[in-house]
C-alpha cells in the first residue's frame, strides 16, 4: 500500500495527515514530507495519524529524524489520534515520550 500526505498551514503550524503505511517503501516520501515543513521553519508540526494504521523500524527512523531537527529549532511535534498499534510501536521503541501526543485532532488545536 502507498501512504498518501496531505499538508495545511494555518498561522503558527502546519499539519501532515498520514494515510496508509510508514514502512521502507514509504518512509522517504515521508521523510521529504517532513524535511520540507521543518526547513521551511515551521516550529509547530502536528502529524496526524488517525488513518497511519502502521509504522516500521524505518518509519521510526523517519520520526526521530524529524524529531531531532525540530529540537534544534526549539519546534515540538504532535501525533495526534495513534491508532493502538502503532502507539504500542513508539512505546515499546522508547520514543513516544519525545513527542506531544494528543487523542484527538481537536485537542491539537487548543
Amino acid at each position: 500500500m502507498r501512504i498518501e500526505i496531505e499538508a495545511s498551514t494555518i498561522p503558527g503550524q502546519t499539519v501532515i495527515q498520514l494515510h496508509g503505511k510508514i514502512d521502507a517503501n514509504t518512509t522517504m516520501i515521508v521523510e521529504q514530507a517532513l524535511l520540507n515543513v521543518i526547513g521551511s521553519g515551521q516550529k509547530s508540526l502536528v502529524l496526524d495519524c488517525a488513518q497511519m494504521d502502521f509504522i516500521s523500524s524505518a518509519g521510526l527512523k523517519s520520526l526521530i529524524m524529524a524529531i531531532k531537527k525540530m529540537k534544534v529549532l526549539n519546534g515540538t511535534i504532535t501525533l495526534v489520534a495513534l491508532q493502538k498499534n502503532v502507539k504500542d510501536v513508539l512505546a515499546m521503541s522508547g520514543l513516544l515520550p519525545l513527542f506531544i501526543i494528543q487523542d484527538t485532532r481537536a485537542d491539537a488545536d487548543k
